[in-house]
């Protein structure tokens, strides 16, 4: 089953609040996505990131990958930085 881990949202200006909101139903399309795959036994991790929050979606087993690898999603997140 697909879920999404992300860091707590602070809320900051109108703009950054509508932005934010954007990414939160991406990253709920994603996670949709992701449960539909699961559904044909397929394995997905995606790993999104926005400004300083990294997203981590996909299936329970996707998930578990990329959750302990940090330094892969360290280095995602520099590199989106770039």
């Amino acid at each position: 089953m697909a879920q999404v881990a992300a860091s707590a949202l602070p809320v900051e200006n109108e703009e950054s609040s509508e932005s934010r909101m954007v990414v939160t139903f991406l990253v709920s399309a994603l996670e949709s996505m992701c449960k539909e795959l699961a559904k044909s036994k397929a394995e997905v991790a995606c790993i999104a990131v926005y400004e300083t929050d990294v997203f981590v979606v996909g299936t329970e087993r996707g998930r578990a990958f990329v959750n302990t690898r940090k330094d892969l999603q360290k280095d995602f997140a520099k590199y989106c930085r770039c």
